[in-house]
């Protein structure tokens, strides 16, 4: 049973993750699979390219920063859907060895104007490397059910 409601979604609340590295090994099989273009996945022919070898994939950059979140808070959370996001970017190449720490913060939450029974809370989605940098960043929107949904 889902223990998560609007209500306990507050401006200002964040979540930050221990941070997380990929091996080239790791970052070339997710990109043979998911992003086969030789910046991810051919180290010989980028080594003496723009980034001096291969990058992640922003896909598994994406999925790694936000992945915490969903398994922590989402799964427990009365989760009603998504309209989608308003923000979706890559700021800087993710390479092997590069510790990311994976950040969420709640920007918005506000009742449903039209729908009682759920709040919208906006929600942004970072992935923040060992310099500071954003290497990436989404803001996300989501209908969540409030108490009186059960």
């Amino acid at each position: 049973m889902p223990r998560r409601y609007f209500e306990d979604f507050h401006v200002g609340q964040t979540w930050t993750y221990p941070a997380w590295t990929l091996t080239e090994e790791k970052l070339i099989e997710f990109a043979m699979r998911y992003d086969p273009q030789p910046i991810h996945t051919d180290s010989n022919s980028v080594a003496a390219g723009v980034y001096g070898g291969v990058i992640a994939s922003g896909w598994q950059t994406a999925l790694d920063c936000i992945t915490p979140f969903l398994e922590e808070v989402m799964k427990e959370t009365v989760g009603l859907a998504s309209p989608g996001l308003e923000t979706f970017e890559w700021n800087q190449p993710v390479r092997a060895g590069e510790p990311i720490t994976p950040q969420t913060r709640v920007l918005e939450a506000r009742t449903s104007k039209s729908k009682p029974d759920r709040g919208i809370v906006k929600l942004e989605f970072s992935g923040i490397n060992s310099k500071g940098y954003i290497v990436w960043r989404a803001i996300g929107i989501f209908f969540i059910g409030n108490r009186s949904i059960d």
